[in-house]
């Protein structure tokens, strides 16, 4: 088939593009579909054996034959099998399958031109159902979102908002340049969580007090469509979302589906109706009948299991009182249509009329069409033996999606029944109870929302819910602990969105656990299984919050010293990501290496000396953070670990490079770049954060600059950033670019570099919730703005409370940024605020790393003051400043303080004096004679040396 187009009814099968088209428009097909199709086509009017299809689709892999089942039934509702008589696939009982439809071979240059499929960014599922009777509807939703920002399609459970709302999406996946996402909210009980669900189908950690504004933030910028789905039942927060997201992201617009309208200013609602049926004329003929949409979707459906089902003029009637019985509910209908092959046209007809008069009485607060619904869920559950009802009701306790095998262990109570699984969700899917959804490598299996609820409500009726519940969660427990031993290597991509895809679950499972008649012991189970997979995707937040949930049941639900331990150091972790370095994070760093050290666990005593180390570091405490360093670097040792070592070495060089010694740093750095291991092996805690590597080459970075390299370290700098984009690791990247990539640039003096990084920080930060990396890219932006001459533009960003700024919790921001911030707010005008800034910056780093500087700062403060009596005391302190460099061999700061001391001598009109103090100091440079430091430098000189020349 290769090169050749062939085609068939209305569609147009271009396999070599593995693309099948229907007119114009592609059809999406799961990869095991579209191979299927091409086979069937391949042996057209033959018998395909269904041993022989399952070894051409499923090479040399065992496949239960319901899978089969399973994507041919996909398949035929893709091609509307059965739907205006046209016939595709036949059902060759015990044997396999026929492709009955005549087929024609066009030549190439004969063949349509090919729509090709967008390659927009999306997440939509795969259609498990035709659109029939929308397609007017499709086109007007379309037509109003080309309009309008904000548009809700309303109706009753069951009517087909979901259906009809993933057409227009799937029609508009080339409109919007960061594309469509569909946000399914159905699975949510918290509706607290609603950003957060947009945000994880984004990609984005949206963390912090206000989620909505953080996920406003990280979308500011994008021009895409968010699909939410099934808002009825978590309106309120779906509101605030919507309101907020059009007032702060201009380009961003919302396709909604509920029950009823989000109220939100500028919203247009569209009141979805139910399919045309006939009126009440049992005359009509078939081919009358058939022109109505609600008759179309019930013969396609029957006609998809009942192969020789036609419409005839006989059984048109009937048709007609069935579809009409069902209020045109789709949801109704491809319920009802099943039923057929079990009871035979007329029985089913029969009782739908028996249903409604009983569902009346017993459901009286029911409205018309929610009876209809009930009435039709009753008798499609009514037809299931005690066994298929027990599985289907048993299902409903599954959050999103599941697998075969999860449904095997919770709904049938063992581990070992997913063949019988398999064929029972097999026979489910095609009464369309359950939805497959065939587009991974493995099946997965979901409930639709109005299902789902049918499905706990009589779960509930039953004395069988807590068992099933706690089946539920015990088999999530199991499946995460799983995880956690795969994580003794970074989980592969495609594993970690295999577990990704278990988030719904997990949190269902959490959320009874930790209900009263829940088991809370399971539940602090599942959390500290669950950690590997919070860190790797870096949801900080949401483990945070689950940690801190399962600490304050340990009294309740003890949990064992290892879980407990465990938990800690997640704590610690997601704190020092979310929150800073706080008095809890430290004391979470503190209780997991108690717990480790009396385990005996080096691996997690290793983690919650890092974890230490990086609080002390953060609160300035560098002395302390040296200490620890050590300590871990002899345990290292002492187990005889060569891929831990090399992290040591960072830890000590960096420990020595903050508190000014970076002559001893030096060594220590190069030693851990130099090794041969790689430092980034992992473990189950998501060891050291950072790919280690590049974060070593960012403090090497650092140490070259203030050593005189400035090349060298620019060099550095950019080659750890282009590694870490390459990397893809967000926590790496955020490090290279605040630690090194925008700070090195300020030293420099390239503000536009300094800026762009800025820029960059600022968005990936605000993706994934790391708080403060945000907060220091939003004032290193006011720097950069108020260092170019924008006053008006930076100020605004270098506005804060001192005690905020300088306090223990800063200390990403204070350690790297306060001298530039200080000198940003004495360019302002705001000597006070900048003079308390750096008098607190001393006293707190007395002779650590930024001490040259912040004393040069001070100096120049006094300068721009210039009052008469400080002349001795800012000549003072660019003495202190230029001793202090000296003291820590950092040539970089002995050039800033020699220069300001120069241009303070020289206004004195002490010229020789600012000549032989400047002129040694730059002439031992090599190497950065474009940066702007020894720019200024040499001009500096130049005027100096023009002034003391003797005149001709």
């Amino acid at each position: 088939m290769n090169g050749r187009a062939i085609s068939f009814g209305r569609f147009l099968l271009l396999a070599e593009q593995r693309l099948l088209l229907e007119g114009d428009r592609p059809v999406r097909l799961g990869g095991r579909a579209f191979d299927i199709l091409a086979f069937l086509i391949e042996r057209a009017g033959a018998v395909v054996g269904k041993e022989e299809l399952i070894e051409r689709v499923w090479p040399q892999t065992f496949v239960e034959e319901a899978n089969l089942k399973i994507q041919v039934s996909a398949l035929r509702r893709a091609l509307g099998d059965g739907q205006g008589g046209h016939r595709y696939i036949a059902t060759v009982v015990g044997r396999g399958y026929n492709f009955v439809a005549p087929i024609r071979i066009e030549e190439p240059s004969r063949t349509r031109t090919a729509a090709t499929l967008s390659t927009a960014k999306h997440n939509l599922p795969l259609a498990v159902t035709r659109i029939i009777g929308r397609e007017q509807t499709v086109e007007t939703l379309v037509s109003r979102l080309s309009r309008q920002r904000l548009v809700t399609v309303i109706g009753p459970g069951g009517i087909g908002k979901t259906t009809v709302a993933l057409a227009v999406a799937e029609r508009m996946v080339g409109e919007y340049e960061h594309g469509v996402w569909l946000v399914d909210l159905a699975s949510l009980v918290d509706a607290h969580l609603v950003p957060s669900a947009a945000g994880t189908v984004l990609g984005l950690q949206i963390q912090g007090e206000d989620p909505i504004r953080g996920l406003v933030a990280a979308l500011r910028d994008s021009c895409m469509l968010l699909l939410l789905d099934n808002c009825e039942h978590v309106v309120d927060e779906v509101t605030g979302l919507a309101r907020a997201l059009l007032g702060g992201a201009k380009d961003v617009a919302i396709l909604a589906t509920s029950r009823e309208p989000l109220r939100v200013a500028g919203e247009s609602e569209y009141r979805l109706g139910p399919l045309g049926s006939p009126q009440a004329s049992s005359k009509l003929t078939a081919a009358e009948a058939a022109t109505f949409p609600g008759v179309q979707l019930f013969v396609e459906r029957v006609s998809a299991i009942v192969e020789d089902f036609v419409l005839t003029d006989e059984n048109a009637p009937l048709v007609v009182e069935v579809c009409r019985g069902l209020d045109g509910l789709p949801l109704a209908i491809e319920f009802a249509a099943p039923g057929v092959e079990v009871l035979g046209l007329e029985g089913l007809a029969a009782r739908l009329d028996e249903s409604l008069p009983l569902l009346g009485s017993r459901h009286r607060g029911r409205v018309g069409r929610h009876r209809t619904m009930r009435a039709v869920m009753d008798w499609s559950y009514d037809l299931l033996n005690p066994e298929e009802q027990l599985f289907f009701r048993a299902l409903g306790i599954f959050s999103g999606s599941f697998t075969v095998e999860a449904a095997a262990a919770v709904a049938m109570d063992s581990a070992t029944a997913g063949i019988e699984a398999i064929d029972r969700l097999a026979d489910l899917v095609a009464k369309s109870l359950v939805v497959a959804d065939l587009s991974g490598t493995r099946p997965r299996f979901r409930l639709l929302e109005t299902i789902r609820a049918y499905a706990i409500e009589i779960l509930g009726e039953s004395d069988e819910r807590q068992h099933v519940a706690r089946r539920h969660a015990e088999y999530y427990r199991n499946l995460f602990e799983h995880a956690e031993i795969e994580s003794m290597a970074r989980l592969a991509d495609d594993r970690l969105a295999d577990y990704a895809q278990e988030i719904d679950n997990l949190r269902a499972a959490l959320e009874w656990a930790f209900l009263p008649g829940g088991d809370a012991s399971i539940g602090g189970a599942l959390t500290v299984a669950a950690i590997p997979l919070w860190l790797q995707l870096s949801m900080m937040e949401e483990c945070r919050s689950r940690v801190e949930q399962a600490l304050t049941l340990v009294r309740e639900a003890p949990i064992d010293a290892r879980g407990e331990m465990k938990l800690q150091a997640a704590l610690g972790a997601s704190l020092l990501f979310t929150k800073g370095a706080v008095l809890a994070a430290g004391q979470a760093c503190t209780a997991a290496l108690r717990l480790a050290e009396s385990l005996g666990d080096t691996e997690y005593q290793m983690n919650a000396l890092w974890e230490t180390w990086i609080h002390r570091t953060n609160t300035g405490e560098h002395a302390a953070a040296l200490a620890v360093a050590q300590k871990f670097h002899n345990l290292a040792l002492e187990h005889a670990d060569p891929a831990v070592l090399p992290i040591a070495d960072r830890m000590i060089g960096m420990s020595y490079h903050y508190l000014g010694d970076q002559t001893n740093a030096w060594p220590h750095i190069e030693r851990m770049l130099s090794a041969d291991v790689d430092p980034q092996r992992r473990s189950p805690i998501i060891r050291f954060w950072f790919d280690q590597k590049i974060a070593g080459r960012i403090v090497l970075a650092r140490i070259l600059w203030l050593r005189g390299f400035a090349d060298q370290a620019w060099f550095t700098v950019l080659s750890a950033i282009r590694d870490a984009e390459a990397l893809n690791d967000p926590a790496t990247l955020c490090y290279a670019l605040s630690h090194g990539g925008c700070l090195v640039a300020l030293w420099l003096g390239n503000l536009a570099a300094a800026e762009r990084y800025a820029e960059m920080l600022l968005d990936i930060s605000r993706k994934h919730g790391f708080a403060p990396w945000n907060e220091f890219a939003s004032r290193l932006k006011g720097v950069v703005l108020v260092k170019s001459g924008d006053l008006d533009g930076g100020s605004p960003l270098l506005r804060a409370d001192l005690d905020e700024i300088t306090d223990s919790n800063s200390g990403l921001w204070f350690l790297t940024c306060l001298s530039q911030m200080a000198e940003a707010l004495g360019r302002a005008g705001r000597f006070v605020d900048a003079l308390e800034m750096v008098e607190r910056g001393i006293e707190r780093l007395q002779r650590g790393w930024l001490a040259p500087e912040l004393l040069r700062i001070k100096g120049e403060l006094l300068l721009l003051q210039s009052t008469a009596g400080n002349t001795e005391a800012m000549e003072n302190v660019f003495r202190q400043a230029l001793d202090e460099a000296r003291r820590q061999e950092a040539l970089s700061w002995e050039l800033r303080a020699a220069t300001s001391l120069a241009r303070s001598l020289s206004h004195q009109g002490r010229t020789a004096d600012a000549f032989a103090c400047l002129r040694p100091i730059y002439d031992r440079f090599t190497e950065g004679f474009g940066t702007a430091d020894l720019i200024a430098a040499k001009q500096l000189l130049d005027d100096l040396r023009n002034r003391t020349r003797p005149p001709p």
